[in-house]
């Protein structure tokens, strides 16, 4: 019964300390927010999945990997918001990190590899899902927005930096860990750019992907700016976010070494991520090369 009257509590503010009594380990987001967001994504997924069955038939080899992908994403997701991972977040610089690091470079590509967007239209009835082709279309010859504006490479590559950097600054950050509407507002933000970072890189569809040769460059100018921040987190000497004195000395930490161990995080475990993606895709491209025909032997 007291479990069960723990879960209608009033969530804690992310940026209040966790009360003494409270095991961060075992505790859990309980923000209503999260969980029906998490839930209505689950039932959308799961019931174009299953409405595009009876109309198709059975699934193809990639659909079953999309749909995999889709719910091993999801369940990302599931660890970044609401987990311990979450609260453990308010009291230590570098579980935040990891938090952001796993909504970005983990939940956002393997939900975009899941085709969401085709597989969540099938739950819709037949005259709504031709909404979004309606809407591209005025977008297109009313509001005179290009079709493809999003999925311009150097667009994207400007708006996930300038999303990851400008929440750094310690002002908006600040906000983000006092305030739980700022906070949701941010991981919003990633999460959704991160997703458009993504998806020019691993389009189900295939003809908007972007090529493999650019890809590398894509991800390796995204890892080099990530790594700059990174390193000015990890070597700075003062502290950027004052919100997290006096909670980390618990943990055996300082505040500062707190927040370098964050920015080492964005230095190296994160980056290495667009490092392990870029050197696939290089290996996919250096395989799509053909090669150079046999010169014949005169005798």
């Amino acid at each position: 019964m007291s479990a069960a009257l723990e879960l209608l509590l009033p969530p804690l503010a992310h940026g209040a300390p966790l009360p003494a009594d409270t095991n961060p380990w075992t505790a859990w987001n309980r923000d209503p927010v999260a969980w029906i967001n998490l839930a209505l994504l689950a039932a959308l997924y799961d019931r174009g999945s299953a409405r595009r069955e009876a109309v198709r038939g059975a699934p193809t080899p990639e659909q079953r990997r999309q749909t995999w992908s889709f719910w091993t994403g999801w369940a990302c997701l599931g660890v970044a918001l609401v987990s311990p991972v979450d609260v453990l977040a308010a009291e230590l610089l570098w579980v935040h990190m990891v938090q952001h690091m796993v909504l970005m470079n983990l939940a956002a590509p393997l939900i975009v590899l899941g085709a969401p967007i085709r597989t969540m239209l099938w739950a819709l009835p037949a005259p709504e899902r031709q909404i979004p082709g309606h809407a591209r279309r005025w977008l297109e010859t009313r509001a005179r927005i290009p079709r493809y504006l999003l999925w311009q490479p150097i667009t994207l590559w400007l708006l996930y930096a300038l999303v990851l950097w400008v929440w750094h600054l310690p002002r908006l950050y600040e906000a983000a860990l006092r305030n739980d509407l700022v906070h949701d507002l941010q991981h919003l933000m990633f999460f959704a750019v991160s997703c458009l970072f993504w998806r020019v890189l691993f389009d189900p569809i295939g003809r908007l992907r972007m090529s493999q040769g650019a890809a590398v460059l894509y991800l390796f100018l995204t890892s080099l700016h990530a790594t700059i921040l990174g390193v000015f987190m990890a070597l700075a000497p003062t502290l950027w976010y004052p919100t997290y004195a006096g909670r980390t000395e618990p943990w055996g930490l300082s505040a500062l070494g707190d927040q370098q161990l964050a920015g080492y995080i964005m230095w190296m475990p994160a980056c290495m991520m667009y490092a392990l993606v870029a050197a696939v895709l290089f290996a996919r491209w250096l395989a799509e090369e053909p090669l150079p025909a046999p010169v014949a032997r005169r005798t």
